[in-house]
């Protein structure tokens, strides 16, 4: 090959190597990842959801640089996994709730950092969710308008016109796929780990408690459980979450309201409705409304007083969502009418709350008592003035006559009637008297009323009010004293007048006295009971319980009483001899004692001493008794039955405490008990051996010194000569003695580290395991150790179990866990430390995650200068600038030779 041909090839290849960089070898994308991640779709049921990159950096991040992680928040901060594939379709699930992304960089991908975004809450439907992130969208406009305008001038002014203007377009174009609740999180572990150490480091139960020393904080962060996150890959990310939440937080504070509702108890429409009632309102009963706070502050109401009814103040401030029932009732005194009033109950707070009340009154029955009105005096439907002066004046003219033109007389001034007896069904006698009209007209006479006497007509019938005497003319009325009188002297006196002037009367006085009848005399005396008897006397009884006799005058004479008697009874002394009409005396009856088998029989006689010094028997009361012969019973009862001394361990110095059994002869015959006795068992003595019926003795047991480890049952059996016993079952147990459990340090122990070694981005997990902590049932003296504190590079103590902890290094290097164990004795009632420790140790190492770093070109000073356009090619282009030189250098070369030739 020819020189120059040779010299033109490697030209040629020179030129190609150069230009790799944009076409073959343009390197993935790599770097801290930043910018925003969004979530593209409607937050709805059964829609399919993806990451959008669109506002992601490094740009050009596709799918393939992540793994995904969907879960659903169901709280603040609570999640729950529910995908890990690149898309996510909405579940009946997750309605209500909102969804988040999470993504990590794949190992080996040069991506560093984490993305995470968040859906709005998942609605029903696609028209739902777009009227959900339609009002968000409405929200931060009003908000980005009336908060960030001033913010925004002000930057433009400062040279990033371009910058807001962007962030303005994406703003506003973010509701169609959620992007209004995107939360972007992305975090750089290894450069915050130190700044954030201090915002972090809240404990949470069951997680280490941070303590420092001073360490370097840039070479390890501790993070508690909620704060870690951890990829299907084993790398360590941090939750960003906490911060969007208290940002959250402070835009969704609750506002104040103040609101109030009325509600009538049993009334649909909202009326106290009293209806109709008369003019006395005092026995119209309350109704009841109830008044509730719908609002979410206190409400503090004021006093009311409404005209025409009464209601119940409400005193006390009325928290949000309670409720209180107060009265109202009509005011007493209303007037007759019709009330319809609006009640308002006003707050401090400038609520008002009304409702309805009303009431109809009626007023009193004005009519008066026609009674006694002759059909004269009732009002007319016809006039009642004259056409002229030529008529006759009717009878009712009468009362404008004078005095004297109208006038009574009776034939006599008094009507004296002969006695009656008490009692009568009728009276014996009946007396008249006449009435006159000496006046001038006729004359409407009115009959008198008495409470004594009736007033009759001749005839015998009723007389009534209303009979016209004319003039000269006489009636005779009938007087006899009314049926029912008592004894006694009756008087009244007998008015008769004219209605048309009450002051024209005539009088007569009838007069009649009642006498107490004659009554037969009658001498008796009623016994309760009339008889009696004892039936189940036995042979040898006791006295037993009296019965009372009651003695009675039922007749109509005092009658003096003889003390009774009687051969098989024992009489008690009379209450009272003497008994006047309805008087009651009392005395008592009881079977002698000492009677023997056989049956007895008694007459009691109740007698008086007549006039003639003679007995007169009045009643006579029967009295039995029986006794039968005695069967004899032997019983003989133990109280307690069963006695349990309990548990002692072997080996035991003093024998449980003597317990006392009592024995009781239940029987009718006296009994000869025997002395018990025991095998296990110490028997006391008798304190008796000879037992009458109903009598008790007593003795004590208790185990006996020495027993070994068992258990020990006895029946101590009371027997006696009569052959009947009794016994109590005792029970008695000898534990052996237990030894102490010492739980040996070589036990504990470090799990959970792996010996493969971690790396920069693993989250480390172990758990300490404490020698004797198994131990569910300690006894005195038991021994145990348990986990108190960690240490890495700082050092982490426990509060309570479970003794695990997680943390990150994000430092490479060989590093020892130390966990120390707190040596504890259980005194018999608790765990108390006894000031030892032992502590294990284990290695492990970390090595550096794989990561590409992007070096920087360099950039023009100035403040003209333009920056560069990304192409988002971050490999290192320095060799093939080296490359590209050597070839323009040997094509200077050449043409240099060549000219020389030349």
């Amino acid at each position: 090959m020819e020189r120059k041909r040779f010299l033109a090839v490697v030209m040629t290849v020179m030129m190609v190597i150069s230009m790799i960089p944009s076409m073959v070898f343009a390197a993935a994308p790599s770097g801290e990842l930043g910018g925003k991640l969004k979530i593209k779709g409607l937050a709805a049921v059964g829609v399919v959801l993806s990451a959008d990159y669109a506002k992601v950096t490094p740009e050009e991040v596709t799918d393939e640089d992540f793994t995904f992680s969907w879960s659903r928040q169901t709280g603040e901060k609570e999640l729950t996994q529910v995908g890990t594939e690149k898309t996510y379709t909405i579940t009946q699930d997750d309605l209500g709730c909102r969804l988040v992304l999470d993504l990590t960089p794949v190992d080996g991908s040069g991506l560093t950092g984490t993305l995470t975004a968040k859906t709005l809450e998942v609605a029903a439907t696609e028209e739902e969710a777009k009227a959900v992130e339609q009002e968000a969208e409405d929200a931060q406009q009003t908000e980005t308008a009336d908060g960030t305008e001033n913010a925004q001038l002000e930057e433009t002014a400062d040279g990033t016109e371009d910058a807001q203007l962007e962030e303005t377009a994406d703003n506003a174009e973010g509701s169609q796929d959620s992007e209004n609740q995107d939360v972007d999180r992305t975090e750089d572990v290894q450069q915050n780990a130190g700044n954030e150490q201090e915002d972090e480091s809240q404990n949470t139960k069951g997680q280490p408690e941070e303590t420092t020393e001073g360490t370097d904080d840039s070479q390890m962060k501790i993070y508690t459980e909620d704060q870690l996150q951890v990829d299907e890959n084993g790398n360590v990310q941090t939750d960003g979450s906490e911060k969007d939440g208290q940002a959250a937080g402070e835009d969704d504070k609750d506002k104040k309201t103040y609101e109030a509702t009325a509600t009538v108890e049993d009334s649909e429409d909202q009326i106290c409705d009293f209806g109709t009632v008369k003019s006395d309102l005092e026995d119209v009963e309350a109704q009841y409304v109830q008044i509730t706070n719908t609002g979410n502050e206190n409400l503090n109401f004021q006093e009311i007083s409404p005209e025409h009814f009464m209601v119940q103040d409400i005193t006390e401030p009325l928290s949000a969502g309670e409720s209180v029932s107060v009265w109202i009732q009509p005011r007493e005194g209303l007037e007759p009418g019709e009330y319809d009033d609006m009640i308002t109950y006003r707050t401090e707070e400038g609520i008002e709350v009304s409702f309805e009340a009303k009431i109809a009154v009626e007023g009193e029955d004005d009519s008066s008592d026609d009674e006694d009105l002759k059909p004269s005096d009732e009002p007319s439907a016809e006039p009642t003035e004259t056409p002229d002066d030529s008529e006759a004046p009717s009878a009712g003219d009468n009362a404008d006559a004078s005095l004297e033109a109208q006038s009574l007389e009776v034939n006599t001034g008094s009507l004296n009637f002969s006695d009656i007896e008490e009692n009568y069904t009728q009276a014996n006698e009946t007396l008249s008297v006449t009435v006159t009209n000496t006046g001038d007209g006729t004359v409407t006479l009115k009959i008198p009323k008495s409470d004594y006497f009736e007033v009759m007509n001749e005839d015998g019938s009723e007389a009534v009010s209303g009979i016209q005497i004319a003039k000269g003319d006489s009636l005779m009325f009938m007087v006899q004293p009314k049926t029912g009188l008592t004894k006694g002297d009756y008087s009244d006196t007998l008015i008769f007048e004219s209605e048309e002037d009450s002051e024209v009367a005539a009088q007569v006085t009838a007069e009649v006295s009642v006498k107490e009848a004659e009554q037969e005399q009658i001498t008796a005396v009623q016994a309760d009971p009339e008889s009696f008897s004892y039936d189940d006397l036995k042979e040898g009884y006791d006295t037993p319980e009296a019965t009372t006799i009651t003695l009675t005058n039922t007749g109509n004479t005092t009658v003096s009483l003889m003390q009774p008697y009687a051969e098989y009874f024992d009489i008690g002394e009379l209450s009272a001899s003497v008994l006047e009409p309805g008087d009651s005396a009392a005395f008592t009856a009881v079977p002698v004692n000492g009677l023997k088998v056989g049956n007895y029989l008694d007459s009691i006689q109740i007698a008086q001493t007549s006039s003639e010094g003679q007995e007169d028997v009045l009643t006579t009361i029967k009295a039995s008794a029986t006794v039968s012969e005695v069967k004899k019973i032997y019983k003989l009862s133990v109280t307690p039955e069963e006695l349990n001394f309990g548990k002692a361990k072997e080996g035991y110095s003093e024998a449980p405490e003597a317990q006392k059994v009592t024995v009781t002869n239940e029987g009718n015959t006296n009994v000869t008990l025997n002395a018990p006795s025991g095998k296990n068992f110490k028997i006391g003595k008798l304190s008796a051996t000879e037992l009458a019926p109903g009598e008790s003795c007593t003795f004590k047991i208790r185990p006996k010194e020495g027993l070994k480890a068992g258990s020990y049952t006895e029946s101590v059996v009371i027997d006696n000569k009569q052959q009947i016993s009794a016994e109590v079952k005792v029970q008695f147990t000898v534990k052996a003695a237990r030894k102490a459990k010492i739980a040996d340090p070589t036990d504990n122990k470090i799990t959970g580290i792996s010996s493969d070694g971690y790396t920069t981005q693993s989250k480390i997990t172990f758990t300490a395991v404490g020698a004797g902590m198994d131990n569910e049932s300690p006894g005195k003296g038991d021994v145990r150790y348990v986990p108190y504190n960690w240490k890495v590079i700082n050092t982490n103590s426990w509060s309570s179990a479970p003794y695990t902890a997680a943390f990150g290094i994000t430092k490479a290097g060989t590093y020892t866990l130390t966990v120390t164990f707190d040596r504890q004795k259980y005194n018999g009632s608790e765990w108390k430390n006894t000031g030892e420790q032992d502590t294990k140790q284990v290695n492990f190492s970390i090595t550096q995650a794989q990561t590409v770093t992007a070096t920087p070109t360099p950039q023009p000073n100035g403040a003209t200068a333009k920056s560069a356009v990304k192409t988002g090619d971050t490999t290192n282009i320095t060799p093939f600038v080296i490359i590209l030189a050597i070839a323009a250098g040997c094509i200077v070369g050449v043409v240099v030779y060549k000219r020389r030739k030349k």
